[in-house]
């Protein structure tokens, strides 16, 4: 059995996702619900549940207080999330799992196996660090991305990363540091996740950070990159890139 906790400050939302949880996960145990951060707090001290299914959006307040009282938390967390808002794409850059309302019975079913295949507790910490100092920038850049892969996850600076290339369903990432990445995420969770006011899509298969170009070639239709690799620019995306690139 799995214990967990529902934290959410609407009664029919808390019970909704209870008997979500009865139908596709039996053996999620809830060992109770709570209302606002401080309440939750109070239970997980109790009960110290192994997952907590967190509400972004508490009475006028944002969820992310229940870190300044557990720094280094033990348990696992979903969020639940009824906006797609700022908040949301920090959540979406730390890897930490969320749900969005009205919450579909399969995706809380795949969030939930995802948290036993991984038992999230080993890489929580530092998601959580990642997530609070994302959402602490004043910059929409967002200063830091952690990058799921086959082994666990690398936690870059996003202003260092050169370029993404598209690897059937993953993500081959390249940084200033000479390396590369694989990461089960596709392009397009990058694309998502990456600031497009640095960040552009110059083809299906490469996604390239704006600030390490070196130059482009218009015979080529290519893009030179400061570690000098050479990068193809679509027909279809040549004249969105070129006013882009009026910008520099």
């Amino acid at each position: 059995m799995v214990k967990a906790l529902i934290v959410d400050d609407e009664k029919e939302n808390a019970d909704l996702l209870q008997s979500l949880l009865s139908a596709c996960c039996p053996h999620v145990q809830i060992i109770g619900c709570a209302e606002s951060v401080d309440t939750a707090a109070d239970l997980i001290r109790k009960h110290k549940p192994e997952l907590v299914f967190l509400d972004v959006e508490l009475k006028g307040e944002l969820s992310f207080r229940l870190f300044e009282i557990f720094p280094l938390p033990d348990f696992g967390v979903i969020f639940t999330t009824a906006h797609e808002k700022y908040a949301l794409k920090a959540i979406k850059k730390s890897c930490i799992e969320y749900l969005l309302k009205p919450i579909n019975p399969k995706e809380l079913l795949a969030a939930v196996e995802k948290f036993e295949e991984r038992k999230q507790l080993t890489g929580t910490q530092k998601k959580i660090e990642v997530l609070l100092e994302n959402l602490g920038s004043k910059e929409q850049s967002f200063s830091k991305i952690a990058i799921p892969s086959t082994e666990g996850y690398s936690f870059v600076e996003s202003n260092e990363i050169l370029y993404c290339e598209a690897s059937v369903n993953y993500t081959l990432v390249y940084t200033g540091k000479n390396e590369s990445i694989l990461s089960t995420k596709n392009l397009k969770e990058f694309e998502e996740v990456l600031n497009p006011a640095h960040f552009f899509r110059c083809h299906k298969s490469w996604l390239i950070n704006l600030n390490y170009i070196k130059k482009f070639l218009r015979s080529d239709s290519q893009v030179q990159m400061s570690d000098d690799k050479l990068i193809d620019v679509s027909v279809r995306k040549k004249e969105e890139f070129l006013k882009l690139f009026d910008r520099f």
